[in-house]
């Protein structure tokens, strides 16, 4: 059996594991479904609104640096032009 079919059987195993510790777990939980299912959405909304804050932050910075290089860029053009101006 080659690479790929190692990596398939080794993919199957893995989720099959984890859908069965899913399972489990859901099973041995002292509470009912319905609160870990509410849980487990509100854990999931606030990694996501997390992640939304991250992304926002950082394509703000990512702006303000492109921005900046921008303006080096375009000054450096004028200084340019104008030492040539000069000669």
């Amino acid at each position: 059996m080659g690479i790929i079919g190692k990596t398939i059987r080794f993919t199957l195993g893995l989720g099959l594991g984890a859908g069965l510790g899913a399972v489990a777990a859901m099973l041995a939980a002292p509470q009912s479904g319905k609160v870990t299912k509410e849980q487990i959405q509100n854990r999931l909304d606030e990694v996501r609104n997390a992640g939304k804050k991250a992304q926002q932050e950082r394509e703000r910075e990512l702006q303000a640096y492109w921005e900046q290089e921008v303006q080096v860029s375009s000054s450096d053009k004028d200084d340019k032009g104008k030492k040539s101006d000069k000669k």
